[in-house]
């Protein structure tokens, strides 16, 4: 039967009740079965995910299951986004006027690169030598408040003489890598006490303990630029395989641009901190030949002209006054035209090797340049490039072909050094240039490195960082002294120095940030400076400059005070002393406070020879010494030291058939040090002191097997006169008395079995090992301590006074 249409929808919506209620159960059950696949989920889910970490980094909420706790991670410190890398620059002994951007005649394209993309400064102080001068800048503080009053050779006793880095600073490298920077040092260090560069440390003060995180350095005053004996990685020693292609200068750099490709690969969104300090251009001044003779002729002209000259382009910079003279030469240093020719020629001679040494260090910073640029880090990169004290006169009035001849008291002749003139600066000669040099590098200032007069504390001064500073070019003349420059970089980059650093409180900075100065020449810097080394002293306060040249070995009281207003001559010209009494009085009774505050005194002028002869004596000879191979290369400072003492060198060795030559012990190279070793079967026993050699040889090949071999060392007056002899067991040998003995060694440390770093013998090359078997090696030293005479023969023989 038809339905009608109600019907169908009353049949219709009864449908959609049903569908609904049907599918609403049916739905239940799935979400009932989803709900449960979801829980079920989680639950798995809650065994595998790692929980949301704790807001706030703190601290970890722990329950009995992974599941119910919530981490806490530890946080590593995050520079700000776009913090700027950071190069700090440090040459060695370069003077003022050494740069091409600082008038020089040297070609110095990278440099004056630099101070092209920002400042030069033309008012930048030091401390007068390297290690002082290092400290402040690593610390901010004074030289003798970091302890490091003097060279860091040894501990003098005293808080401001330790030798040491003090704990009570914490260092650039230090406060940036606790921000976050990558932390980086390349070159010479020279901050901690050398009776600490052994292999057993302490090393608390050594570059990866002090805030680097890697470290390619070397600890003394310098290296031996073709064969180096001392590198360290970290704390492991570097032995440079020979090569004649080696220079440090590009091992070094190389090594830089090596940390900084690295860092960037693995973490390009760090900011790196790099400090390179290369050992250019303090002695030996060594060279390529291209690089040398490239200057061939330059300085035939004199250092008088080259003063005059360097002056003149000083003025045209607008680095001087144009009223600006040049103060007279150095005491007892021969103007250019009273020399005679031989001696021109070989002076002229140094003075290339100089200019070759300069040039291949700024062709390094050229390449680091480069690396910068690749990596695509320059415009914010800030690079700070400073030297660490001016030109130096240790090559005394005469300039040497082996600087330690000269301090170990036997000085090369003239004619005697002429006979290298066609090899002066390379690997046989260890040089320094004259004294009148020195007074060139320092143009327009006087004296030179070691003392407070400008000569010794004014250097060049680069700072150069596209992104952060607008100048171009321009030069700033207001005041900066070196524990300036860490509140600026800091400043500058935006991180503060912590009261406390590794649980102990800082001595607060005696430096002041000159930041103001990267937009404005008339922004204002401190105004008052102390100055102190050896006994050297001075003064500032706003233009006034108090100053004295100190003698050694005379009574403070009776140095007379110097007196120069910078406002009228830069460069110390007119004393003016005798007209303002009442000035002297006051600078002198400031600087008295400053020396009791910083902790100056006890004020001492010896020798470092007569330092280091004392310091051993004071912590006593050791007398037996037993090496066993294999072992590593004993530092220099931490071996025997047999220098003008009686003593004997026993070997027990085994000589294989056809393999018995060798080294079987070397200190030193042959620009100062000893080797026992066999030659063609025959046993020998060498002293070197270049061009000076003392040489004993069997007059027959030693046997094979199993022996004993002898060098004994007899002293008839100390510390120069004595001869050797050399024994088969029992059997002498060969004796004979030497001309002079040899006072102490290079560099190059102690090598057991072969001859490591610089070879100490013509007579072999490379570090000849020995072939045999080295079973032990003996040393019996007489260790005596030295007796007045013995002194005052030593002191009268050392060849720098200045």
């Amino acid at each position: 039967m038809a339905r009608n249409h109600d019907d169908k929808s009353k049949d219709k919506r009864g449908l959609d009740r049903r569908s609904l209620l049907i599918g609403a159960a049916g739905g239940a059950a799935v979400a009932g079965a989803a709900g449960a696949g979801v829980v079920a989920l989680d639950r798995t889910a809650r065994k595998l995910v790692t929980p949301a970490a704790v807001e706030g980094g703190g601290p970890a909420e722990i329950a009995e299951s992974f599941a119910d706790s919530r981490p806490a991670y530890a946080e590593h410190p995050k520079p700000a986004a776009e913090a700027p890398n950071l190069i700090v620059i440090v040459l060695d002994d370069v003077g003022f006027a050494d740069l091409g951007c600082y008038g020089s005649e040297i070609a110095t394209p990278n440099m004056d690169r630099i101070a092209a993309e920002g400042l030069r400064y033309a008012n930048f102080r030091t401390c007068a030598m390297c290690s002082p001068t290092r400290a402040a800048l690593m610390t901010g503080l004074n030289h003798h408040s970091a302890a490091v009053g003097w060279l860091a050779d040894l501990d003098a006793g005293y808080p401001g003489y330790r030798g040491d880095l003090t704990p009570e600073a914490a260092t650039m490298a230090e406060v940036l890598q606790e921000k976050g920077w990558s932390t980086l040092h390349v070159g010479k260090w020279h901050v901690n006490v050398a009776h600490s560069n052994g292999a057993n440390g302490p090393t608390h003060n050594w570059p990866t303990h002090r805030g680097f995180e890697r470290a390619y350095w070397f600890q003394g005053h310098s290296t031996d630029y073709f064969r180096p004996a001392e590198l360290l990685e970290g704390t492991a020693p570097v032995e440079v395989p020979p090569s004649d292609d080696y220079f440090v200068l590009d091992d070094l750099t190389e090594r830089a641009i090596a940390y900084l490709n690295t860092q960037q690969a693995l973490d390009p969104d760090r900011p790196f901190f790099l400090q390179v300090a290369y050992p250019a251009a303090h002695s030996p001044l060594q060279a390529r030949p291209a690089e040398r003779d490239a200057y061939k002729g330059r300085y035939d002209v004199g250092w008088d002209v080259i003063r005059a000259e360097r002056l003149k382009r000083q003025r045209s910079l607008g680095l001087v006054p144009e009223t600006t003279e040049l103060p007279p030469l150095a005491p007892g240093i021969a103007a250019w035209d009273q020399l005679g020719a031989a001696e021109q020629r070989l002076y002229a001679r140094y003075m290339e090797v100089y200019a070759g040494l300069i040039t291949h260090l700024d062709r390094s910073i050229g390449k680091l340049l480069a690396a910068l640029d690749t990596l695509g880090r320059r415009e914010n990169t800030m690079i700070v490039l400073i030297s660490d004290n001016g030109g130096s006169a240790e090559g005394t009035p005469t300039g040497t072909p082996n600087v330690f001849a000269a301090a170990f008291g036997r000085p090369v002749p003239l004619e005697e050094a002429a006979k290298l003139y066609d090899i002066m600066g390379e690997d046989p000669t260890f040089p320094h240039y004259p004294v009148g040099w020195a007074c060139a590098s320092n143009t327009p200032f006087r004296l030179y490195k070691q003392y407070a007069h400008l000569g010794g504390v004014a250097d060049p001064l680069l700072v150069s960082w596209p992104r952060g500073i607008a100048a171009r070019g321009e030069i700033r003349h207001r005041f900066v002294h070196v524990i300036d420059l860490y509140p600026t970089i800091l400043e500058a980059l935006k991180v503060e120095r912590p009261a406390t650093y590794g649980g102990r409180k800082l001595k607060p900075l005696e430096g002041a940030s000159v930041a103001a100065t990267f937009a404005s020449d008339k922004a204002p810097t401190r105004t008052e400076q102390y100055f102190e080394l050896g006994g050297q002293r001075a003064y500032m306060d706003g233009d006034w400059r108090l100053v004295t040249r100190h003698e050694r070995g005379s009574d403070y009281a009776g140095d007379r005070w110097e007196l120069y207003d910078l406002s009228r001559e830069v460069n110390e010209l007119t004393d003016l002393a005798g007209q303002h009494p009442e000035k002297v009085a006051e600078l002198a009774e400031k600087w008295q406070a400053a020396a009791v505050r910083y902790g100056v005194f006890p004020l001492d002028d010896r020798n470092l020879i007569v330092k280091l002869g004392q310091d051993r004596q004071r912590q006593g000879v050791r007398p037996d010494w037993s090496f066993r191979p294999p072992m590593d290369r004993i530092s220099a400072h931490l071996a025997p030291q047999v220098g003008g003492l009686g003593h004997e060198i026993i070997a027990e060795i085994e000589r294989l058939p056809g393999q018995g030559d060798g080294v079987l012990v070397a200190c030193g190279s042959r620009h100062a040090g000893y080797a026992l070793f066999i030659h063609q079967g025959r046993l020998v026993y060498e002293q070197n002191l270049a061009p000076w050699v003392e040489r004993l040889e069997s007059p027959a090949p030693l046997p094979e097997g199993r022996i004993q071999v002898r060098f004994v060392q007899t002293m008839v007056s100390r510390p120069f006169e004595g001869g050797g002899a050399l024994y088969l067991g029992g059997e002498k040998l060969v004796e004979r008395p030497f001309a002079r003995i040899l006072l102490s060694t290079s560099y190059d440390g102690l090598s057991l079995g072969a001859d490591l770093g610089n070879r100490v013998s013509t007579l072999y090359t490379g570090p000849n090992p020995f072939q045999g078997r080295l079973i032990e090696l003996r040393y019996k030293i007489d260790n005596t301590p030295f007796g007045p005479l013995e002194s005052k023969r030593l002191i009268d023989s050392i060849g720098i006074r200045v």
